[in-house]
């Protein structure tokens, strides 16, 4: 559920990412629009409690509510039970005044609405998708063979073999897998508790990354002559992560390589500190703008910018990537450079990881 449906949905006034918006039924309080300096409810929206109550400095009682990925509280109003708001505000204020039952049932109806929506949307996808899985059957199949063929070369391992063909079954090779690895994805949208399936294990993100690049130069540089660099000033330690960690950087250069101007490249960074590895991915391309550089990693959402770019994305690759980090107790953050003013600029993605422990 967004902002646009729940604002046709709801019966009393809210707040959502600390905008107040109006109900179908009642307008937002004047009181808490032009009167209140201190706007102490948007502390509200930090909870991470569902249907916690506050006090405002006015009196007025707020709720909050968590449905599902939204968060917003109901604000400004004045429960039957309130005894600190004013007999003479209340006089004013009689639209207001709620029993707290009724807001209870209210949320406890737009839950239903959210988990109809949210069950609709899942049978859509798994429909949408449930026929990748011959195609993904049919890959498999083509790249084995492609496997066969490059093992006929000369060499003692696969990689020797794979740098000793020709430049048709090295491209053809990188082709298949990347698209093998992109299919993976699939199984992740269809069941996201895919992503903690079996056991963390010590992974190097660096030689990941490195891997995957190689997978996209091909594409990249024939694309749209976008180089993608790589590069370290320390040596990567592993980390402790579940399989589904190999997807993000299969998204994040999927996401800069489609949002990439021509002629720019691709840079990702690593360092690391505190025990901490940071991964960056830079890449000059339309910029997301202030209000939805948090809702780029929702199901789905594309921003304006990146849909007049390209026509190519559905908005799942950072919802998934996202979800992945999630699971390993971390977030996806975006950021552009402040000094770009215009449509265009800088793009930076960026997570954390903890690293192993390795004794000395």
């Amino acid at each position: 559920m967004d902002k646009e449906l729940l604002s046709n949905l709801s019966k009393y006034p809210f707040i959502i990412e600390n905008e107040f918006i109006n109900s179908v039924d009642l307008k937002q309080n004047k009181t808490c629009i032009e009167k209140c300096k201190e706007k102490d409810c948007l502390s509200l929206l930090e909870s991470k409690t569902n249907l916690e109550e506050y006090i405002c400095s006015k009196g007025y009682n707020n709720i909050i509510s968590i449905i599902g990925e939204l968060k917003f509280a109901l604000n400004g109003l004045i429960f039957e039970d309130n005894k600190i708001i004013p007999q003479g505000r209340k006089e004013v204020r009689k639209d207001w005044i709620i029993s707290r039952n009724e807001i209870i049932v209210f949320l406890n109806k737009i839950n239903d609405i959210e988990t109809y929506l949210e069950k609709s949307i899942n049978e859509t996808t798994e429909k949408n998708f449930s026929m990748f899985h011959d195609f993904k059957t049919s890959m498999s199949i083509f790249y084995t063979c492609t496997q066969d063929i490059i093992n006929n070369q000369q060499g003692k391992t696969f990689l020797d073999k794979l740098e000793n063909s020709d430049k048709s079954y090295k491209n053809l090779y990188n082709s298949l897998d990347l698209i093998t690895s992109q299919l993976g994805m699939v199984d992740v949208i269809l069941n996201p508790n895919s992503i903690k399936f079996g056991s963390k294990k010590p992974i190097n993100l660096f030689k990941l990354f490195d891997k995957i690049k190689a997978l996209f130069s091909h594409l990249s540089t024939k694309k749209r002559g976008v180089n993608i660099k790589l590069s370290s000033e320390i040596r990567v330690d592993d980390c402790y992560c579940y399989e589904s960690i190999e997807f993000i950087p299969l998204i994040l250069l999927d996401n800069a390589l489609k949002y990439s101007l021509s002629d720019y490249d691709i840079e990702i960074k690593f360092e690391q500190h505190y025990g901490v590895l940071k991964v960056i991915v830079k890449n000059i391309g339309p910029l997301v703008s202030d209000e939805n550089k948090d809702k780029i990693f929702e199901k789905f959402f594309r921003d304006e910018s990146g849909k007049k770019f390209t026509k190519e994305g559905m908005g799942m690759g950072l919802w998934i990537a996202n979800k992945i980090l999630e699971a390993h107790d971390c977030k996806l953050e975006y950021h552009k450079n402040q000094r770009d003013t215009g449509t265009i600029g800088l793009n930076i993605f960026e997570f954390e990881l903890p690293i192993i422990k390795t004794s000395k």
